[in-house]
């Protein structure tokens, strides 16, 4: 789904942010194709393409289509569209209502002609359902509910404690692909110059709270290890009261540092921009309420907690790295 190429910098050399994009995106490469399915299983290609030729719907269009009730299922789609969109499946284009509020719209791109049924009533979509097994995106997106516990019965954070090797894989990987951003990260962002103290929310196994001290031994680190406070994880009311609580915990000209990933507003065929929405997938498919965030609603969050300052300090792969300051 997509092809593999990768931008040259100015002196001739493979470009290290679209590498660790094409990295990531090869990693998830199992995300893409799990969405497809759930949207073959809901039959939204099938309800497009019935809209005629060159037709585009939105979220809400489909899902009042759908046999569903689940509040949710608006939002849910269109993340799932989206993705799709950034591997040119489908087509996409956006309208801007009077209150500011971005719509997207999502048609069929030539490649469904084969994900939809022809004259013979055949579709590589049977092709989607033979190689995938079942994630319960499909199931989620009717009926609501975290597609992970409905395949295990628990959610991501009670999981761990009944499979070993689960845990370990988890806290590896998150542990690795913490280190490979943190290291970047150190080599572009100096706003941990002049910092006493530094506390890491959801700071995991402290690798990356250990690569600041190591660079900035005069900073006093704190690896705060409590998963439940990583912002792409909760939503937006649950975010909002960890940004207060950071707020009144801070001094005068104290700042909040987030690394996260950025979603464009509309989607983007980048390696980087395929990247962040495989990674808004993953929090679809895990966590209640979990979500990627463009900037605008990071910073509508700021705002939201009191924070009088938010900038976008620099970008470390696909990562944004975000500071909301507390001024006097």
């Amino acid at each position: 789904m997509g092809s593999y190429h990768v931008e040259k910098n100015v002196m001739g050399g493979p470009d290290q942010g679209e590498l660790c994009s094409l990295a990531m995106t090869v990693a998830s490469g199992s995300v893409p194709a799990m969405v497809l399915k759930a949207l073959i299983e809901l039959d939204v290609l099938e309800l497009i393409k019935r809209a005629g030729p060159g037709a585009q719907l939105s979220p809400a269009q489909i899902v009042a289509q759908l046999p569903t009730k689940n509040p949710d299922a608006g939002t849910m789609l269109d993340r799932m569209l989206r993705l799709l969109a950034s591997y040119e499946i489908l087509s996409c284009s956006t309208q801007t209502h009077p209150d500011g509020r971005v719509e997207r719209l999502y048609g069929l791109a030539p490649v469904c002609q084969f994900f939809t049924k022809n004259e013979d009533g055949a579709t590589l979509g049977a092709i989607v359902n033979l190689s995938q097994e079942k994630y319960h995106l499909k199931d989620a997106v009717l009926d609501g509910g975290i597609p992970f516990k409905k395949a295990h019965g628990m959610t991501i954070y009670e999981y761990p404690k009944t499979d070993t090797r689960f845990n370990q894989v988890f806290n590896s990987g998150m542990s690795n692909y913490s280190t490979i951003i943190m290291r970047d990260m150190l080599e572009r962002y100096n706003g941990f110059e002049g910092i006493s103290t530094l506390v890491d929310i959801a700071g995991g196994t402290g690798a990356s709270i250990n690569m600041v001290v190591s660079k900035y031994p005069t900073i006093k680190g704190i690896n705060f290890d409590l998963p439940h406070w990583t912002l792409c994880d909760w939503s937006d009311e649950h975010c909002l009261k960890l940004l207060k609580n950071c707020y009144n915990a801070l001094p005068d000209n104290g700042k909040v540092i987030v690394c996260d990933y950025v979603l464009p507003t509309a989607p983007e065929t980048s390696h980087a921009a395929k990247t962040v929405f495989l990674l808004d997938a993953i929090m679809l498919a895990n966590f209640v309420g979990g979500k990627g965030r463009t900037q605008q609603e990071f910073e509508a969050l700021a705002r939201k907690a009191r924070f009088e300052g938010f900038e976008v300090a620099c970008s470390s792969y696909d990562f944004s790295v975000m500071e909301l300051l507390k001024k006097k």
